[in-house]
């Protein structure tokens, strides 16, 4: 028997309809007791309350993430073709600018230029410096030459002393 495992008195004899029922795999399984006592007092069964999440708890868990992913897609393209777009328009110097940024541009390039002009003078870094006598005695050539007779006469003549 089917049931000859079970003990004396849980195992009932089955009626044969039934055991055919359930050795058939096609048919839908047979309500047990149990089920049957969900059935309400006007015969309906009663519905399940627990229709899944609510549209709310769908929202937070499968939307926000997809809006918040569209959303920064959304930002990193623009910000990458505003990019490549500047950077195309530079390159072929159609860069339209400010009063304000074409001012300080050309300060910039202005002081650029005078750096650039101080740099290529020759500096000398290994020049001596003059003891004071050496000074006072060049200053005592300097004072000889400007001061010699034909000099004179060319500053005499044309009124300077």
């Amino acid at each position: 028997m089917l049931f000859s495992s079970l003990p004396l008195a849980i195992a009932k004899p089955l009626h044969p309809t039934v055991l055919r029922r359930l050795a058939s795999t096609s048919s839908p399984p047979i309500k047990t007791s149990q089920q049957v006592g969900k059935i309400g007092r006007i015969g309906k069964l009663k519905k399940k309350t627990d229709d899944g999440p609510s549209s709310g708890q769908l929202f937070v868990h499968a939307g926000l993430p997809m809006v918040c992913l569209s959303l920064l897609a959304v930002w990193v393209l623009k910000n990458s073709i505003e990019g490549k777009t500047k950077e195309f328009e530079t390159s072929r110097g159609q860069v339209s600018k400010s009063e304000r940024q074409a001012k300080m541009e050309k300060e910039h390039d202005d002081m650029l230029q005078k750096l650039n002009k101080i740099r290529n003078t020759d500096f000398d870094n290994t020049k001596r410096i003059e003891r004071p006598e050496e000074i006072l005695e060049r200053r005592r050539k300097e004072r000889e030459q400007r001061n010699v007779w034909y000099r004179r006469l060319g500053r005499w003549i044309i009124g300077n002393k």
